[in-house]
């Protein structure tokens, strides 16, 4: 009996393993009539947002459409993310981090 709970055990492991390797399979870009070759390079993108960032580093980016615009969006180690326009180089927006003690209702229940 222990030895049939092993083996079903292992087969389900093996299964999770190749369904989420399937799962998260690389797929390729598709590309859109809207999609244009950025002017502004990651390294140009990384600057400016590390200029407007003083003591932040971007610990991920990748290209996006914001506002109809085809962006850079570049995450922070702070948790928060900045959107450059890949054509003029302008920072479009930038969404702060959120702490779940920002909310007072869930800090007031945290601490009590």
């Amino acid at each position: 009996m222990v030895i049939k709970q092993e083996i079903v055990g292992a087969v389900g492991v093996i299964s999770l393993i190749l369904g989420g390797s399937l799962w998260l399979e690389t797929r390729p870009a598709h590309a859109s009539h809207h999609d244009k070759v950025p002017t502004v390079t990651i390294t140009q993108a990384i600057e400016t947002v590390q200029a407007a960032n003083p003591g932040k580093t971007v610990t991920d980016i990748s290209l996006e459409h914001e506002n109809n615009k085809l962006a850079w969006e570049a995450e922070l180690n702070n948790g928060s993310e900045v959107y450059v326009d890949a054509n003029t180089r302008q920072i479009i927006k930038t969404e702060e981090a959120r702490n779940l003690v920002d909310f007072s209702f869930i800090k007031d229940w945290i601490t009590n």
